[in-house]
């Protein structure tokens, strides 16, 4: 007999699907920057849930920024 899913499993698997249904929602509207913004707020999201996580998200970012830096003031 199989096991009923546990909570924590059925909140992920309605967190995995809410999180999906927006992202497709932003990117229905808004396209490559929708999907830039459902990242930023799942990204946001986590970061609430792990404060010590801001810094890390930090890093990336600033790594990020270095390496696609045009350098014309954008």
């Amino acid at each position: 007999m199989e096991q009923p899913p546990t909570i924590s499993d059925a909140r992920r698997a309605r967190r995995a699907a809410h999180w999906a249904a927006r992202q497709r929602q932003q990117v229905a509207e808004r396209g490559d920057a929708g999907l830039a913004d459902a990242w930023w707020d799942r990204a946001r999201a986590i970061c609430k849930a792990n404060p010590e996580l801001w810094n890390d998200l930090a890093r990336t970012l600033e790594n990020w920024t270095g390496r696609n830096d045009r350098g014309d003031g954008a």
